[in-house]
């Protein structure tokens, strides 16, 4: 038996073949495009710093707004880190500072100081692993947190085996 030709199947299969390679370019822009905007996000990464203050709002915990952070690097492995932060809320607030401290690290220096006031030593209480957790003092609505923080790095010891 013989098969006859469909003249309009050539087209539809021409059309077939062009959305697919539509289909293909579009996705390939889009994927462009996703990584150009993801770009800005990996571009200040390390730069930002390791300490935050989360103020104990009614509602839950609230960033405090960061004014500065400067940190001073030595050779010895020694840090120094002062950041400032401010409360932006009406009402007077608690705060609980976050620093991730890197791996054998040694905090040598914790200090907290709210406005101009002289700095307060703060007690240390909790660390969980890396991360230093601690509570501040009653922060003031429009009034600024200073915290000046000193670890040491330490590389982790060898032990050598005997013959």
């Amino acid at each position: 038996m013989e098969t006859e030709k469909h003249p309009a199947a050539l087209p539809l299969l021409a059309l077939l073949a062009l959305a697919s390679a539509l289909g293909v370019v579009v996705a390939i822009a889009l994927a462009g495009v996703a990584m150009l905007l993801a770009a800005p996000a990996y571009a200040g990464e390390g730069k930002m710093p390791d300490g935050s203050l989360l103020l104990e709002r009614r509602s839950g915990l609230a960033p405090a707004k960061l004014l500065f952070a400067e940190t001073e690097s030595l050779d010895d492995g020694h840090k120094r880190v002062v950041e400032a932060y401010h409360n932006p809320f009406d009402e007077p607030l608690v705060g609980v500072y976050l620093y991730r401290l890197p791996q054998n690290a040694v905090l040598e220096r914790l200090s907290f100081a709210i406005g101009a006031a002289v700095p307060q030593p703060a007690l240390l209480t909790r660390r969980h692993g890396a991360t230093l957790v601690e509570r501040t003092a009653e922060i003031a609505p429009g009034e600024t947190l200073r915290v000046e923080l000193e670890y040491r790095s330490r590389s982790p010891r060898r032990v050598l085996a005997l013959r």
